[in-house]
């Protein structure tokens, strides 16, 4: 009976003995799992980082971007601004001369509408053509500067039929007269300030008509 107890005895506490020892072992396996699987979930879960160094080289990328749009759209404008002054500077001159043409054309039409006509030696007519000879004198000392060279190589056939290399304008688009030269003279030189004034107010357009073509 006593040997029947002390048996039970011993079982009761292999059991218990056993069942300690399983616990333990499956601690040791849940803990050995939870290390190996903890850098495995940090690096698949952890998000990048962005530094505030980073974000203020973004910005500073697309700052710089900027300006250099607003420097290059300044300078397009610099240009362009540069280009209209010196048309605008072409273009006064030429209205000046074809101002002093027309006044020119003017009094030599007083001379052939005039009813009865000017004899040679009048002292009226000598005195228009003297009038004509010293605004042909003012007029060849002016000076046309030329429009920028893009729109000087569109124009330069007119150009140089009117205009010496100094920006002077040729003698031969005004022509010279006498205070004696006779109607035809007079005539003939009517005729070619009508063409010389035609040809400065066709320079004038093609000038100004380049400058908006570009």
């Amino acid at each position: 009976m006593e040997i029947n107890q002390i048996s039970s005895q011993a079982a009761s506490s292999y059991y218990a003995a056993q069942q300690q020892q399983q616990q333990m072992q499956q601690t040791q396996e849940a803990k050995t799992a939870n290390e190996t699987s903890a850098p495995a979930e940090s690096t698949t879960s952890a998000p990048p980082t962005v530094t505030a160094k980073d974000n203020v080289q973004i910005t500073s990328s697309v700052t710089l971007k900027n300006l250099d749009t607003v420097r290059g759209i300044e300078l397009v404008h610099a240009r362009m601004n540069q280009q209209i002054k010196s048309v605008r500077e072409t273009n006064e001159a030429l209205n000046k001369e074809a101002t002093q043409v027309e006044q020119m054309s003017t009094n030599l039409n007083s001379i052939m509408k005039n009813f009865p006509p000017f004899p040679v030696s009048s002292k009226e007519r000598q005195e228009i053509l003297m009038s004509y000879t010293s605004l042909r004198q003012e007029i060849l000392k002016m000076m046309v500067p030329p429009p920028p060279q893009q729109i000087y190589d569109q124009v330069k056939d007119t150009w140089k039929s009117l205009f010496a290399d100094n920006g002077q304008l040729l003698p031969s688009a005004v022509p010279p007269l006498q205070p004696d030269s006779s109607d035809a003279s007079v005539k003939d030189a009517a005729k070619g300030l009508d063409t010389t004034g035609q040809k400065l107010a066709g320079l004038s357009s093609s000038i100004t008509q380049a400058l908006f073509q570009g």
